[in-house]
């Protein structure tokens, strides 16, 4: 499954044409001419679907890669997948069909292809064998897919040196949300994709963590968290007004985000509200370069207001809203059209189309290499004296080395609260 979730953002009606400006129906004369010599002359028979379809691919392939026709089939997997947890079908990959090729934004954490080892960035080549240059999207997502315990074979490039995959695909639960304590009095929320329940299991998460927080430090205060790690690596986007909702959790006031439409027109403005706000502690926002769409909105928006600090590394850049319709005339189900209808700009006025949410600290994805010139120290020796006293408490330690410098920088507001100035 090559999950389309990332880059949807809603459904919406279409505003009618404005007669004299836009006249489609004057080049419908060449579109008939076409039709009529294919299928009158061409060596093979073609369905009648096959033909239109086609066409209406033909026409979203010269916009821009966010907008796709959808056949009944695609469009049915589409709206199944933002109804939140649920199970899926296939290997678990968001895809996107760009100058280089079939490019994997990122694979669903805790699918086959995760579990494999496709990465962000991995660019499809081949598909069983076949070279993926010699395939439309419809086709490249129609090989990917398949029915649970059959294979498929990924050849992808990874900056220049090729590697092959063999998946096995099979039915996984994606979980929107999921939180936990990470040590005492500091939180952890990781929100994976933007579906339509994820405000509401970020509200669980947040109600499960305040509540193991007071029970360990055997109080009823409200809001004894100390910090919170928000993190949205490695997640391609999903409905907008989930990821408004999100940032609105967080914010008491001001601007969310602003969308601007064809012709400079502001097309939409959300503003966060008081009620329900999460606040009194500081927050740490996890990303990196697959971090994109709807989860840069609330980034975005959560650094633009100083209510976050921004970790990780650069995110995807997607700054663009797509609006899904739904299309009649393709039998008994519809089909769907997604296509960009505006431009976002978070709170400051950035747009980050192509460039992204810059990070207020750059932390790589793993440690710097030890530095073997360092010097023994006294534990190192041979027959060192221990040490009488009663050992302190051990550190949490934490074997991912950015959620552990994100952890260690919300320690460091407890810290520094108590020095004396």
């Amino acid at each position: 499954m090559a999950t389309l979730i990332g880059f949807t953002v809603g459904m919406a009606w279409h505003q009618p044409l404005q007669a004299g400006r836009f006249d489609p129906y004057r080049k419908l004369g060449v579109f008939t001419k076409v039709l009529s010599y294919i299928e009158t002359t061409y060596v093979e028979n073609i369905s009648e679907s096959d033909l239109i379809y086609g066409a209406a691919r033909g026409l979203t392939d010269v916009l821009d890669p966010h907008t796709r026709f959808m056949d009944p089939e695609e469009y049915a997997r589409l709206r199944d997948e933002t109804e939140g947890n649920t199970e899926i079908e296939g290997i678990g990959i968001d895809l996107e069909k760009r100058k280089a090729g079939f490019v994997v934004v990122s694979p669903i954490e805790g699918s086959p292809a995760f579990r494999a080892g496709i990465a962000p960035g991995d660019i499809i080549t081949k598909i069983d064998g076949t070279p993926t240059a010699d395939l439309d999207w419809a086709t490249a997502i129609g090989r990917i897919q398949g029915a649970p315990g059959s294979l498929v074979v990924l050849t992808v490039d990874r900056g220049g040196k090729e590697k092959v995959f063999e998946i096995r695909r099979e039915k996984f639960e994606v979980k929107t949300v999921e939180g936990r304590v990470i040590a005492p009095g500091y939180g952890y929320v990781r929100i994976r994709i933007f579906s339509s329940n994820t405000d509401e299991k970020l509200v669980e998460s947040m109600e499960k963590i305040q509540a193991e927080v007071q029970r360990a430090a055997k109080s009823k205060t409200v809001g004894s968290l100390k910090g919170l790690v928000l993190d949205m690596r490695r997640n391609p986007g999903g409905l907008l007004d989930q990821g408004v909702k999100v940032a609105d959790r967080f914010l008491s006031d001001g601007l969310i985000v602003r969308t601007v439409g064809k012709g400079g027109r502001e097309m939409d403005r959300q503003i966060a509200h008081s009620r329900g706000t999460y606040s009194g502690f500081p927050i740490v926002v996890l990303v990196d370069g697959a971090t994109a769409s709807a989860a840069e909105i609330v980034a975005g928006a959560l650094q633009d207001h100083k209510r976050a600090v921004v970790m990780g590394q650069q995110t995807f850049g997607k700054g663009s809203v797509q609006t899904v319709f739904s299309l009649d005339g393709c039998g008994p189900k519809p089909c769907g059209l997604k296509i960009t209808v505006s431009r976002y700009y978070t709170p400051s006025g950035r747009s980050i189309q192509n460039h992204g949410i810059t990070p207020n600290i750059h932390v790589a994805a793993v440690p710097p290499p030890r530095n073997e010139d360092e010097g023994p120290r006294e534990r190192d020796y041979e027959r060192h004296l221990e040490n009488d006293d009663t050992p302190a408490q051990a550190e949490v330690q934490l074997a991912d080395y950015q959620l552990q410098v994100a952890l260690d920088y919300l320690r460091s507001f407890e810290i520094l609260a108590g020095q004396k100035l």
